[in-house]
């Protein structure tokens, strides 16, 4: 593709509506600083200007930070409120954004800031209720039928004004509660979903490693030994260095079939190919690998075990594997081993036995293969007991469930089986 026909990505989409909600203090100056504006406009007019202008033009520009300073707001707006009415001037237009001070107080404030709203608001009621009440008694015309009806006319509109701020005030103080409940909780299961991930990786990487312990160290027993015995066929009998060395180039071919198969779970490419996975089925072919390293290996299976699952075969098979490359590494020269499989109604046993010394006093006690077969087979439900035997020998015997245990996971199950089977 050539550099002109490379195609451009799309642009992002901006959403206005997105940026009032969170810009909402450059909105309210926009809002009530073009009120300013035009009431500064019609104030210049002849006639029509007066002392009540600074205060309502100052009254405007302090709703502007109501949102963002909610106490700020308050403070303000109320001090020029008390301002107004000692300099003679009982109301103003100004006095139209106490309202928004006290729903912003309500809506956006602290416990403290809020209840500073609400009693600001009920004193200026009550100061414009007296107020016009005294008026209205003290007028030529008036007297005291006319005060109190002007007390209590304003004192219940002022409180149906108040209420109806303070339930609209409310209902956006719990809009802006649960959009903050609704935040947390993305927040909170982002979390959970990254150290779900985190597991997950945690668990593929022991799996990994079991599998790895378990390809080089069988595979790399055989091709050692087969190395040290193949210095004596040479010497003696060069007509069998060949087979030696076929044993040898056999065994490493195969270990790196295995690890290009476990490697390949790391890769998520479209040639990564699914081939089939290690089993009872393969324990001959294992067997006649080790009898080459020079292990003499019976192999006793008395019931067909072909009805295992794909995960419970690998696992017996690993066992197999990592058991008889034990009795290369630790059981010493001349040791034979034997391979048992009974078959129960529901239960598969496996059984190797060698007739070994036991216990290698040159191992440094920090291998991973007993470790590694123990978590195989807890993983299907089943039990590993090894141990050297009185005198001589060391025995490994695992019994594992045929079926999957109740309380098994099959989608994870089937997830390992698959990733196991991968080949690159």
């Amino acid at each position: 593709m050539t550099h002109a026909e490379t195609p451009r990505p799309p642009r992002r989409r901006r959403d206005p509506f997105g940026w009032v909600i969170t810009h909402p203090g450059t909105v309210d100056l926009i809002v009530f600083g073009g009120i300013a504006v035009l009431v500064l406009l019609l104030g210049v007019v002849p006639g029509s200007g007066g002392w009540w202008l600074p205060f309502t033009l100052a009254m405007l520009l302090s709703a502007a930070v109501c949102r963002v300073r909610p106490g700020l707001g308050v403070a303000l707006i109320g001090s020029l409120a008390v301002l107004h009415m000692i300099a003679g001037m009982p109301v103003i237009g100004g006095d139209t954004v106490t309202f928004y001070a006290m729903f912003c107080a309500i809506a956006y404030g602290s416990p403290g800031v809020r209840w500073s709203g609400i009693g600001a608001g009920v004193l200026g009621m009550l100061i414009q209720s007296v107020y016009w009440g005294l008026q209205a008694y003290l007028d030529p015309y008036g007297g005291p039928l006319a005060g109190l009806a002007a007390f209590v006319g304003l004192l219940v509109t002022g409180t149906i004004a108040l209420v109806a701020v303070w339930a609209l005030a409310s209902l956006q103080q719990a809009r802006q509660r649960q959009l903050h409940l609704i935040a947390e909780r993305a927040e909170q299961a982002l979390r959970e979903r990254e150290q779900r991930t985190s597991l997950a990786v945690a668990e593929e990487r022991a799996r990994i490693a079991r599998e790895m312990h378990d390809v080089v160290a069988h595979s790399l027993s055989v091709i050692i030994a087969q190395a040290d015995g193949g210095r004596f066929v040479a010497a003696q009998q060069p007509e069998q260095a060949a087979q030696v060395l076929t044993t040898i180039s056999d065994t490493g071919r195969a270990a790196l079939a295995d690890m290009r198969s476990l490697l390949g779970v790391l890769r998520q490419d479209e040639e990564t190919s699914y081939g089939p996975q290690p089993g009872p089925g393969q324990l001959e072919d294992l067997a006649a690998r080790v009898r080459a390293a020079g292990l003499r290996v019976t192999l006793q299976q008395d019931a067909d075990v072909d009805d295992l699952s794909p995960a419970r075969g690998m696992a017996v098979f690993r066992l197999v594997q990592e058991s008889l490359t034990n009795v290369l590494k630790h059981a010493g020269p001349h040791a034979s081993a034997a391979v048992t499989l009974r078959r129960h109604t529901r239960m598969l046993e496996i059984e190797v036995l060698d007739d070994g010394r036991g216990s290698d006093p040159g191992s440094d006690g920090q291998g991973h293969g007993l470790t590694g077969m123990r978590e195989r087979m807890a993983v299907h439900g089943g039990t590993l007991r090894a141990g050297p035997l009185a005198g001589h020998g060391f025995r490994v015997l695992a019994t594992l469930p045929v079926a999957e245990p109740a309380d098994a996971t099959a989608t994870a199950t089937a997830t390992a089986t698959a990733t196991d089977s991968r080949t690159a």
